[in-house]
């Protein structure tokens, strides 16, 4: 079983550099933490990295400070283990690593993985990275300390919406009430996430709200965001992580889109549905991935070719339906 030989990989091994996609998430963060604490605890050297857009909403926890967001080339680790990462070339330069180490691990549970490890774990069915960690971790004798635990339900938490995307389980829930009987404050957590917002995300929301379009009688509905409204709000890319739930939640909308500025000739794009939209076959037209109901890709051009491009690959879909 392939949990079993990522196991004794785990305790064989005694260095390890632990790596997901830049602009982390809670689930790649939480992920990563998680595992980071518990091969610490076990006395392992562990070094983990990503390389920039680090957000500062998952600084309370354990571990956070130690995340690293530059990396030598040169650096060699017995084993690289790259979490909640579809594609390696969402590492950025960390992809290197992957040619610097004597053994690659992969764990991610998004179905479009390029599984480009030496072992590759992916499990479509999981709620999170987090949450196959936990079952590692478990089915391989680990002790789940108060650390860890709060790092796990971070990422379970994160990636099902607060548990309320279908992607949660009874499974999930499980692993859940074993992680909250470490006596983790998971109230505390769930505030920390979803309801504390610094001023700069909220000027930065002011902004991005009234550039709301909505499309082919209001089942579609898009946000944007420039670098110009980054720059007049002081904020960074990580202040808007949850933008596209805006357009996602309005009442008569099936599939929400967030289209973000990288540079004057790319943009970053989030799609989230509803209902019977795979936005992960929207996003994969465009070399992206993700869930059924949360997906996203990279597209060349400014925001309003990104914008007609993504539009045109949904009209298509929403006319498959019909």
């Amino acid at each position: 079983m392939i949990l079993n030989k990522i196991g004794q990989v785990l305790k064989s091994y005694d260095d390890f550099a632990i790596v997901s996609h830049v602009s982390p998430d809670g689930d790649s963060i939480g992920s990563m933490l998680g595992l980071y604490n518990t091969l610490i605890e076990s006395g392992k050297k562990v070094d983990v990295f990503v390389e920039k857009n680090l957000p500062e909403k998952y600084s309370f926890l354990p571990g956070y400070k130690n995340i690293k967001t530059e990396c030598n080339k040169q650096s060699r680790y017995s084993c690289l283990i790259i979490l909640d990462c579809a594609d390696i070339l969402r590492l950025g330069e960390l992809k290197d690593l992957i040619n610097n180490c004597d053994i690659s691990i992969n764990i991610d549970h998004h179905i479009s993985n390029s599984l480009n490890c030496n072992i590759n774990y992916v499990d479509s069915n999981a709620s999170s990275t987090g949450e196959i960690i936990y079952q590692i971790l478990k089915l391989n004798g680990y002790n789940i300390n108060y650390d860890t635990a709060m790092c796990l339900y971070t990422s379970i938490l994160t990636d099902t919406g607060g548990f309320k995307y279908t992607n949660t389980t009874s499974i999930t829930f499980s692993i859940v009430g074993d992680l909250i009987n470490t006596g983790i404050k998971f109230s505390d957590i769930y505030s920390k996430i979803y309801d504390e917002r610094t001023m700069y995300q909220i000027k930065l929301l002011g902004k991005v709200l009234p550039t709301l379009e909505v499309h082919f009688n209001n089942k579609v509905a898009l946000l944007t965001l420039s670098n110009e409204m980054l720059k007049e709000c002081n904020a960074n890319e990580n202040d808007a992580e949850d933008f596209v739930n805006y357009a996602r939640n309005i009442d008569t909308v099936e599939v929400g889109i967030f289209i973000k500025q990288i540079d004057d000739l790319k943009c970053r794009v989030s799609l989230r549905s509803k209902n019977y939209i795979d936005v992960s076959q929207i996003a994969s037209k465009f070399n992206g991935g993700g869930h059924i109901k949360a997906a996203g890709c990279t597209i060349e051009g400014n925001i309003n070719e990104v914008k007609n491009k993504v539009l045109n690959a949904i009209k298509e879909s929403l006319e498959v339906i019909k």
